[in-house]
């Protein structure tokens, strides 16, 4: 890579952050391309030449976070040699994640926009459907494993997600101090509805 094109990625990754910061703090709606730019000292040609707009920049920022969330789930899960140890550790990143991830709620926000650009929105979209795929091979070992009955593991991947994304919530607003506890509880209940051997 040349010097200009480092600098020129380096300027990028930081208008990136300084984003992600104005988003996690203000929201989708409430942070501009003015606030961007002077908290990245950037100017708007330069965030222009990186980003066609706003919500370009939003659907990178979110796609680089689940990049790295895949990532780093893959590290996190893997000390845990079963199926059944993924999915217990899975329930406290899950917890984890849904406490500390920075665009959680500006991608709430922005999903329910009606303003977004179809085609970004259904990017957006996207990206929150996709994000249970990689729970599919914890179900594909079980299976194969014999820790769990045979069953379609996408669609074990799919129902986890939603279950998990449902109790985390409400546990987080009724018992927040209780979180991690629901949230291994979820795992129990859920194993037993595989049809564990």
């Amino acid at each position: 890579m040349t010097r200009r094109r480092l600098e020129g990625e380096k300027t990028k990754q930081h208008i990136a952050e300084k984003a992600t910061e104005l988003f996690a703090q203000k929201g989708y709606a409430a942070t501009s391309i003015e606030d961007i730019c002077l908290a990245a000292d950037a100017s708007k040609g330069s965030l222009y030449y990186h980003f066609k707009n706003k919500e370009q920049l939003f659907l990178y920022l979110l796609e680089k976070n689940q990049q790295e969330w895949e990532e780093k789930w893959a590290r996190y899960s893997a000390p845990y040699p079963t199926a059944t140890e993924k999915l217990y550790a899975l329930a406290d990143f899950f917890v984890d994640d849904f406490l500390n991830h920075p665009l959680k709620k500006a991608a709430e926000e922005f999903s329910g926009s009606k303003l977004a650009e179809p085609e970004i929105l259904e990017q957006v979209i996207n990206l929150t459907k996709t994000a249970h795929q990689v729970y599919i091979p914890i179900f594909e070992k079980g299976i194969e494993a014999g820790e769990f009955e045979a069953d379609d593991p996408a669609a074990l991947a799919y129902l986890l997600d939603g279950f998990l994304s449902g109790v985390c919530s409400a546990a987080y607003y009724d018992h927040p101090d209780q979180l991690h506890t629901y949230m291994r509880k979820s795992i129990d209940v859920f194993i037993k509805g595989t049809g564990k051997k």
